[in-house]
């Protein structure tokens, strides 16, 4: 292929020869020096970021987009496959291009577009949710002991101890040690509890594949959340297998070590467990140093626990032990129901701050947060359930047709999710016409050659630093959707996804890349 260099050469001769045409445009079958022939409607070319053979029937900009939208839609691969395409102003929805725009295909993480576009549109983008530490019963200041129970209720807060927005567990516990100093206790005559009772216990939504929950993407949420709800693994390969450590360490947590030493070049690990179980087996192929993540099993017993532990070392005594409202119910006990009293409440980043890290990173565990957010937020029950229905009867409120669309989780790592393009551009034209929300909405998408997923696509093009989207990749399926502007500043709305071709990820993400440009360079 041309270099850059070469390319921009060949456009100066076709610029001064009368043909409009940029660097992202110049089609050659790979000359070893720059040739001066003008294409003219009907030539075949090649595509020299897609690599496809194109008969060009109108070489304006339009016309060039339009011939690569049909030659993927052309093209042997897809048979037995499905991709859809729709390109619309975000003001009148005015359709410009598209393909198949009805089909509800599978998203993959361009699902996050519809979650959290919706979450800042239903809750705003000043949105918090918190963290409360509570205590019932009464304090005996004569003998400095509280006759009750500490718990620690949560609501809902993803970013809990998270160095992502800056916090630790170390600080989140130091902060509640001196809560619990502040009433001039020495000693609980009682548990500590952590309350999840404020949203659904299971931590996986349904629909995730049980490889993913494996995985250090597949971190589900809880009401009451730290750290992520994740942990550390750091695997060390030596001549006896493999050597692990973590951190922070989880109280009662039993690894069976089945991690090879291997001599292959990119080394694996995951933990394999279900939520709530404590016996996990970690395996994978090391080669060289690594780090890992995997899921606490019981975040609310966590927390509990590092209380408790926080607690003992400032010399406060507890009585009984560290327990959560689930296993107090699973096991049948009963706790008298009392006044509770808030001595310490924390809360999460703004949901615009946790809207945007979502989205420039795909980050699953906060985007299934949100999802249970907005179900807190409208009836005070977080629940996957919840937050979906809470999403259909908004857009089809808003008049859009929700036919064929499916939403099992807020991520898109289920399957069984589907959208359509013209779904997505509704959605999408809906939050530009807002334009408090749009701000926000628009600056938390990743920008072409700049941030986020999209970073390294369209650099040196049309598309750099103009086109805003949102990125889904899982295998066979290959999706972005959002905004991009034309030369004279249009701001034009578009999705396309391609579920089950013949091509592969990279050869998927090429001819994308090149509807990138091409959008970008409508005048």
């Amino acid at each position: 292929m041309l270099s850059r260099k070469v390319s921009v050469a060949f456009v100066a001769v076709l610029v001064l020869a009368g043909v409009a045409l940029s660097t992202t445009t110049v089609l050659l079958l790979q000359p070893a020096a720059p040739v001066t022939k003008v294409i003219k409607p009907g030539d075949k070319i090649i595509d020299t970021v897609s690599g496809d053979t194109i008969v060009v029937a109108d070489t304006s900009a339009f016309g060039r987009l339009k011939a690569a939208v049909d030659s993927i839609t052309n093209a042997p691969e897809l048979v037995g496959g499905s991709w859809s395409f729709r390109l619309v102003t975000a003001d009148s929805l005015k359709s410009i291009y598209e393909h198949n725009p009805d089909q509800a295909l599978v998203p993959a993480s361009v699902m996050k577009v519809v979650n959290t576009g919706t979450a800042l549109a239903m809750l705003g983008p000043g949105q918090r949710f918190s963290t409360s530490l509570q205590y019932d019963g009464k304090i005996d200041a004569a003998t400095r002991t509280l006759l009750g129970n500490l718990y620690i209720r949560g609501g809902g807060d993803p970013a809990l101890g998270a160095a992502t927005f800056g916090s630790s567990i170390g600080k989140v516990m130091g902060n509640w040690r001196e809560a619990v100093s502040k009433l001039g206790i020495d000693s609980i005559a009682g548990c500590i509890i952590g309350d999840a009772e404020s949203g659904e216990r299971d931590m996986i939504p349904l629909g995730w594949a049980w490889e993913d929950m494996q995985s250090d993407y597949g971190i589900g949420p809880c009401p009451l959340s730290i750290n992520e709800n994740g942990y550390d693994l750091y695997l060390t390969p030596s001549g006896n297998g493999v050597s692990i450590k973590t951190s922070p360490q989880i109280p009662g947590l039993r690894l069976y070590n089945q991690a090879i030493h291997s001599s292959g070049v990119k080394s694996y690990a995951y933990v394999a467990g279900a939520p709530y179980q404590f016996e996990r087996v970690v395996m994978g192929e090391v080669s060289s140093y690594l780090e890992a993540r995997s899921a606490i099993p019981d975040p609310p017993l966590y927390c509990a626990q590092r209380l408790s532990g926080e607690l003992a070392e400032a010399g406060i005594k507890l009585r009984d032990s560290a327990t959560t409202m689930r296993r107090i119910r699973f096991h049948g006990q009963k706790l008298e129901k009392s006044e509770r009293k808030s001595i310490y409440t924390s809360m999460s980043p703004s949901l615009s701050e946790l809207v945007y890290h979502t989205n420039q990173v795909s980050h699953n565990y906060y985007a299934e947060s949100i999802l249970r957010g907005i179900s807190y937020a409208r009836s005070g029950y977080g629940s996957t359930s919840g937050g979906i229905a809470q999403i259909i009867s908004y857009w089809k409120d808003k008049g859009i047709d929700m036919r064929g669309f499916c939403m099992v989780d807020g991520s898109g790592i289920s399957r069984y999710n589907t959208v359509s393009a013209r779904q997505l551009t509704g959605m999408l034209s809906w939050f530009a016409k807002d334009s408090a929300l749009f701000k926000v909405f628009y600056r938390s998408l990743p920008v072409a050659g700049e941030s986020g997923t999209i970073r390294k696509l369209a650099t040196e093009s049309a598309a750099e630093g103009n086109l805003h989207a949102k990125s889904g990749t899982m295998s066979r399926v290959k999706s972005y959707a959002g905004y991009v502007r034309t030369k004279s500043g249009k701001l034009l709305t578009f999705a396309m996804t391609a579920n089950n071709t013949g091509w592969d990820a990279q050869q998927l993400r090429a001819k994308f890349e090149r509807l990138f440009i091409l959008m970008a360079e409508l005048p």
